[in-house]
């Protein structure tokens, strides 16, 4: 490879030219305080937390979903007022992380973590104690806001703790908790509603998982927004890939050079990067106030007065700028809106003639989209991760992240086949078990294709991945609000089965998107490089 050829964003040697090791991508400094650099045991209990914390929010979100026949005779909530309910739900989670995830990147992970946590634990308990209509909006919306956090903020970890070759199996383990909660926290809501605790119990269970999670956060979760010290005789900067690129940006958004932001990754694949890092030992640890301390503010770009509302503009010019955010924010648009889909239907169909189920049997019907979305997440984690680094070895150790999106076509071709196998089934009153095969492959597309297309999406851009996925989030949640609050007109204006034909062939096509990213993908990376070097420059 030439040394003055240029790399685009997202271009990474991650195996040495021999194929013989894996490399680290990126590359991390020497400061032992750097996320990348903590130990197994620090990243592992970081995981941990979050992943309870993910599971609880999305358990949360949606236990009440098979509750409706309950509410309906118990607190007179009409069936439409309950799809409403779920619809200003969706709402509020596209616009929760407009307004928190730009505090997240000015102070901290951290605090905002924190917070969610305790608003969801405060819903929680609104919703054990609700008796009105008002209380469940009300309760979903607060809800919806907080929750949304989770979905943007947890990837923005990930590339703060890991490498490139680790990303998929991390997004892939995310996955499955969300889909844990999202499916199997009704299965469980379903059985407690149904026992002698009744149904304000599945709330108080809520409550009082959420506040395991909120002590756990208080006391263990460490920030993981790094800022680099200043130490005399110690380079603990972020690696620079190109320092004449590094020049270049910052001689046009007059940031003071501090590490590496350059989206040009010629330099770093042309060198053999490290395979392990060396650590400096000599260089001062973090006490543990400092690690748990509820903010972490970068004096240097405060000093420079850049507004934290930026960050509420700016996803959406990365969001029509950048043709993998586009394709990230549609895929994962999408594919939840289905699982929204799933859980209205269910909902409104399975308590009724032919299927006559109580709350436990609509709330097991989400066992087998659970199952799929976990086989999709292991296919699109541990398996992708797998397979970019053989695809590497025979490219001389360089990744490109369009390697992802070779397999996204087998996870994709099952959400068709789902959306019609359930749908069509279902419309004809025909057996339960048809009906959960096709939801078992609607959640293998969800599983599969989230994991590989947010995990694109970070590997494409990782320095403005805040933002990026700030917009990703906001369409995801408008495409699911829009269909949820149409759901039930247009079952009844058009038919369930024509509903879930129509669904289908949508589905055929939005899959069929990652054709032109395999293609141009990387064509289009190059032509907006300069693009990407002027955000990247303003998140710092």
């Amino acid at each position: 490879m030439s040394s003055l050829e240029r790399l685009p964003p997202g271009t990474q040697r991650i195996e040495d030219s021999a194929g013989q090791n894996i490399l680290l991508a990126p590359q991390p400094n020497a400061d032992p305080n750097m996320p990348l650099n903590w130990s197994k045991l620090r990243k592992s209990v970081h995981m941990v937390i979050l992943c309870f914390y993910a599971l609880m929010v999305f358990a949360t979100l949606c236990v009440s979903v098979p509750l409706w026949q309950i509410f309906n005779e118990e607190l007179g909530i009409s069936y439409p007022d309950l799809n409403n309910t779920y619809a200003t739900n969706m709402a509020a989670l596209s616009v929760g992380c407009l307004i928190f995830i730009p505090f997240a990147l000015r102070f901290g992970r951290r605090p905002i973590y924190i917070i969610t946590t305790l608003i969801m634990l405060a819903s929680a308990i609104w919703q054990a104690k609700m008796k009105t209509l008002g209380d469940m909006i009300g309760t979903n919306l607060i809800m919806g806001i907080a929750g949304a956090v989770n979905e943007a903020l947890f990837q923005v970890t990930v590339a703060d703790l890991f490498f490139v070759h680790q990303r998929g199996t991390m997004n892939g383990i995310y996955l499955t908790l969300v889909i844990i909660g999202n499916y199997f926290g009704p299965v469980a809501a379903g059985y407690v509603a149904v026992s002698s605790q009744g149904w304000r119990w599945v709330f108080w269970w809520c409550t009082i998982f959420l506040t395991i999670c909120s002590v756990a956060m208080v006391c263990c979760l460490e920030e993981t927004k790094y800022i680099p010290k200043v130490i005399e005789g110690h380079d603990v900067a972020p690696p620079t890939q190109d320092d004449n690129e590094l020049s270049k940006v910052n001689s046009v958004t007059k940031a003071p050079v501090r590490g590496s932001i350059s989206v040009d990754a010629t330099e770093a694949a042309n060198n053999e990067r490290r395979r392990l890092v060396e650590i400096d030992h000599s260089i001062p640890m973090d006490s543990y106030k400092k690690r748990l301390a509820f903010y972490s503010l970068d004096k240097q770009t405060t000093s420079e007065k850049r507004s934290v509302w930026m960050h509420v503009y700016q996803p959406f010019q990365i969001l029509v700028t950048f043709p993998a955010v586009m394709f990230t924010a549609l895929q994962y648009g999408f594919l939840i809106a289905m699982l929204a889909v799933l859980a209205v239907t269910q909902a409104s169909l399975y308590p009724f003639e032919p299927y006559n189920f109580s709350a436990a049997g609509v709330g097991n019907m989400n066992i087998p989209p659970a199952i799929g979305a976990i086989i999709g997440s292991v296919f699109g984690g541990p398996l992708n991760d797998w397979f970019i680094v053989q695809v590497a070895k025979r490219r001389g150790g360089i990744y490109e992240p369009e390697t992802r999106l070779w397999l996204f076509l087998v996870p994709g071709v099952c959400l068709p086949i789902g959306l019609f196998m359930y749908g069509l089934t279902i419309s004809k009153g025909m057996a339960w078990q048809i009906n959960a095969v096709g939801a078992g492959f609607i959640g293998a597309a969800i599983g599969g294709c989230g994991d590989i297309s947010l995990t694109y999406c970070q590997d494409c851009y990782q320095f403005i991945l805040g933002d990026a996925l700030t917009s990703v989030v906001f369409v995801r949640n408008i495409i699911s609000t829009i269909l949820v609050f149409a759901i039930t007109p247009w079952m009844e204006g058009m038919g369930v089965y024509n509903m879930f034909v129509l669904l289908g062939c949508l589905g055929v096509a939005v899959a069929l998107t990652c054709v032109p990213l395999i293609i141009w993908g990387r064509k289009w990376r190059a032509k907006l490089a300069p693009k990407y070097e002027y955000y990247a420059a303003k998140q710092w």
